[in-house]
């Protein structure tokens, strides 16, 4: 872990004096490269932001417009159900990120504040060595999901971008992943190299959409495990010297960083909530279709790239479940670790308070997708069984066509 947290402090550097959160800074970085301009996220002149504006202004309405040709082109096939359903694997993919990206913009103050609150709290908050340690190797993980995640969709993209290029006639306009209705009068070369880099720059651009609230979410779990070893501080070592600490006011810090997060994941439900609905309903339908063409499909270049499709899909609701199911789980264990401190040697006054956090904790900090769905494993396996079901439909459907 140790050689591990170097390797990823030289990609992007993590420190808790400073309040300094790299996994956000590193993916910043990349929804920049890839068009999406979320400044204000890390240190850059005011050159670097015009370089980043600029490039955000030419290459966003070129992906609009790529979108919006997709959508065209399903209309014109919406009664051929492989046509479709080849359709429907991108361009409701690509619909997510423009509502993921519109969201963005439109809450980008009141996340820019959440990132601000959670650097304040890392400067303030992770003071012993063993929560400094626990910050590290969150961001190790945080660093090398956000990497993984990232390079699987720029793999994926990339590959059909080059089959793209090896078997244009077969693929561009024809075939997933770029069923899309181009202009006549562009030249073939134009028309194929504008279907491959839009695939690969819409790509690229969800991961890093999604992994901001990932790593956000990840973040709050990282504060609860802070806040459950706070109560360490509470306990006399074995020779029983006394505390350093005065018992009611570290409890009186303990209640209000617990409160604290409370409100910051009350403020990220508000602002993710409605694009996780959409990307659940449509990852369900999106497993489906990709699960339903790898079934009949006929074994082309094509059929081949849905394998990829999947594997993203999947890990894309997979991250957003498994994350959201940690930070579920982390604050369950709130009570047991207040219950654990020695208790007994404080005041009625101190096992007062320490009751009513206890009670007050008891209450588990759950994202959720709309405020219908919890982001746990759970739903995540729900999403699998739901998608079966879709997959059934559509093959008595197919069925009939033939």
């Amino acid at each position: 872990m140790s050689r591990l947290q170097e390797l990823t402090q030289q990609i992007w550097a993590s420190d808790v004096d400073a309040g300094r959160i790299g996994s956000l800074e590193l993916n910043a970085w990349l929804a920049q490269l890839t068009g999406i301009p979320l400044v204000g996220l890390r240190p850059e002149s005011r050159i670097h932001r015009l370089g980043i504006l600029v490039r955000s202004t030419f290459i966003l309405p070129c992906l609009f417009c790529y979108v919006c040709l997709e959508i065209y082109d399903l209309i014109l096939n919406w009664a051929d159900v492989d046509v479709m359903t080849q359709n429907v694997l991108m361009t409701l993919t690509h619909v997510g990120y423009w509502v993921k990206v519109m969201n963005t913009y439109y809450h980008y103050g009141e996340i820019k504040e959440i990132v601000s609150q959670l650097s304040c709290l890392t400067r303030t908050c992770v003071l012993s060595a063993r929560q400094r340690r626990t910050f590290h190797e969150v961001e190790v993980e945080n660093k090398l999901v956000c990497l993984m995640y990232f390079f699987l969709v720029v793999f994926s993209s990339s590959t059909a971008m080059v089959m793209l290029l090896t078997v244009p006639d077969e693929m561009a306009g024809q075939r997933f992943p770029f069923r899309v209705k181009m202009p006549s009068y562009l030249p073939p070369l134009v028309q194929q190299l504008y279907m491959g880099l839009s695939v690969i720059w819409l790509s690229c651009g969800i991961p890093t959409i999604d992994n901001m609230n990932v790593l956000l979410m990840n973040q709050i779990c990282l504060h609860l495990k802070v806040l459950n070893m706070a109560f360490d501080a509470l306990e006399r070592d074995t020779q029983g010297e006394r505390l350093q600490v005065d018992p009611h006011s570290w409890l009186q810090s303990i209640v209000q960083y617990h409160c604290r997060l409370i409100k910051l994941r009350q403020r990220m439900e508000r602002v993710y909530r409605l694009p996780m609905m959409f990307q659940f309903v449509s990852s369900l339908v999106v497993v489906a279709m990709t699960v339903f063409q790898m079934l009949v499909g006929d074994g082309s270049n094509s059929s081949k790239l849905v394998y990829f499709m999947l594997s993203g899909v999947l890990c894309q609701i997979f991250l957003y479940c498994w994350f959201g199911n940690e930070v579920f789980e982390q604050s369950k264990t709130l009570s047991s670790s207040a219950f654990r401190c020695d208790w007994l040697q404080f005041d009625v006054r101190f096992r007062k308070r320490l009751v009513t956090f206890m009670v007050n904790a008891d209450r588990p900090f759950l994202f959720t997708a709309g405020g219908f769905m919890g982001l746990t494993l759970t739903s995540f396996t729900n999403i699998l069984s739901k998608s079966y079901s879709v997959v059934a439909v559509l093959r008595q459907m197919y069925g009939r066509t033939q």
